[in-house]
């Protein structure tokens, strides 16, 4: 019982040595080797990938600024805390038939079209939505379109998979995640506290929706004329009703291969794990920061600033300095920072004489433990993959994950009818089981290239 533990262990004190050797004996590695190592995974990067991930840029800005008011947003249009929660994770069903859709469509018609295609609907009437938002069922529609995002996600996961090595892939998601917090480093968040003190909370949640929506706009039209079109892998099917029953099948087939290789099974869940906490907390922890430790609204978007710098501090300092093999000796460390982040919450229940303080602390480890997670799990999950079924894997795998995602409404109940405490706890024991899990795919993996060069 304690050898996933004991192995982790070992795995800490081999990266307190390399940190040692690449942090304190070099202390000036931006400006050396480190520094010429991080730049070189920006302008390294295939032209596809490159406009994938730089032309986020243009959905990143305006969500810097509005994603840590959209609970209390939508609370205060008239969805209750409970509601907020419960329709959320009804919308995974929408979700589930996105990435079915999404991940036949990529396919058939090509990366570059679908993601066009399915961002224009999910981002686009998303921002509507919320841009003439007057009462709950605007946000119950936002809700519905955002689940739609599901279907541009085979197609964009496999474009920035397509066509380069495994480790060229952990270089994609690791910038991507760099370029994700870049708006969320440049005090856009600030820039929408400031504005909702300056304009009013739903004044200024308005006006920031609206360029929301022009920006996703300039977005979709830039990838339609710039991305490169993606080699499709299958030829059209002769009908409807044969192409849907022969993709069920392509799906069914590429799920079974994929869950008989080894450590899948526990990738999957662990990535249902991740996926069902930061759901729940993404739209729990605005509410509990200020109806149950007393942040102020504006700060919300401090702790957004906060957390950011130190994402993206791992993101550069460590992530380029480590290998492959030893991220597989380390997968599972980023379930114990969130562990960490979540037992802060809790030790300071009633946010003390410093709530802003108490929750920059959790929100800062959270932030390391999803940088963490989006570079090295989700790359380790990606290099099992074969090129050819990585978007209906992608699509199969997200899909189930989705399924599972409608559970959400338990964190919803517990948060709005029984005891936000009660979800907190919840979450621990699932980061616990998180971290149990990832230590044995590490050592089915280590094991499994032992194997490979016997």
């Amino acid at each position: 019982m304690l050898q996933p533990v004991q192995t982790f262990l070992s795995s800490a004190y081999d990266l307190a040595e390399e940190g040692y050797e690449n942090f304190l004996k070099k202390p000036l590695f931006l400006l050396g080797d480190h520094g010429k190592k991080v730049g070189g995974l920006f302008l390294g990067l295939p032209r596809r990938q490159a406009i994938a991930v730089y032309g986020g840029l243009l959905w990143v800005v305006p969500i810097a600024m509005v994603t840590q008011f959209e609970s209390l947003y939508m609370v205060r249009l008239g969805l209750s805390e409970t509601e907020v929660g419960v329709y959320k994770a009804l919308m995974n069903i929408v979700g589930l038939a996105g990435f079915f859709i999404g991940g036949y469509v990529a396919d058939f018609w090509g990366r570059h079209k679908a993601i066009v295609l399915f961002d224009s609907i999910s981002w686009g009437g998303y921002c509507l939505s919320l841009a003439f938002a007057s009462g709950k069922w605007w946000c119950v529609s936002a809700m519905f379109f955002m689940a739609l995002v599901s279907a541009s996600v085979p197609a964009y996961y496999g474009l920035l998979s397509e066509g380069i090595t495994s480790r060229k892939r952990t270089v994609v998601f690791t910038v991507l995640q760099i370029v994700n917090q870049a708006p969320f480093a440049l005090f856009f968040p600030l820039l929408g506290g400031l504005w909702v003190d300056h304009s009013g909370f739903f004044p200024a949640n308005h006006q920031m929706y609206g360029l929301f929506t022009a920006l996703v706009g300039v977005g979709v039209f830039l990838r339609w004329r710039l991305l490169p079109e993606s080699k499709a892998y299958e030829k059209p099917p002769a009908s409807w009703f044969h192409g849907l029953r022969e993709g069920v099948g392509q799906y069914r087939r590429a799920l079974g291969g994929f869950l008989k290789k080894t450590a899948c099974k526990e990738l999957l869940f662990c990535a249902f794990l991740n996926d069902w906490i930061l759901n729940v907390w993404a739209i729990y922890a605005s509410l509990y920061y200020v109806n149950h430790l007393g942040l102020r609204d504006s700060n919300l978007s401090v702790i957004q600033q906060g957390s950011t710098y130190v994402g993206i501090l791992i993101l550069f300092v460590l992530i380029p300095n480590l290998t492959q093999k030893f991220m597989t000796r380390i997968l599972g460390l980023d379930h114990l920072f969130g562990i960490a982040a979540l037992l802060i919450l809790l030790l300071n229940g009633g946010g003390g004489s410093n709530p802003l303080l108490v929750c920059l602390i959790s929100a800062g480890l959270g932030a390391v433990g999803n940088a963490l997670h989006n570079s090295i799990t989700v790359s380790t999950w990606m290099n099992i993959v074969q090129e050819k079924e990585r978007a209906k894997v992608v699509a199969a795998c997200m899909a189930l994950i989705k399924v599972g995602l409608v559970t959400g409404s338990l964190g919803a109940l517990l948060y709005g009818k029984v005891s936000p405490f009660s979800l907190l706890w919840l979450m621990i024991g699932l980061r616990i089981l998180g971290f149990v899990l990832l230590r044995r795919v590490s050592s089915k993996l280590e094991l499994n290239k032992k194997r490979q060069r016997g």
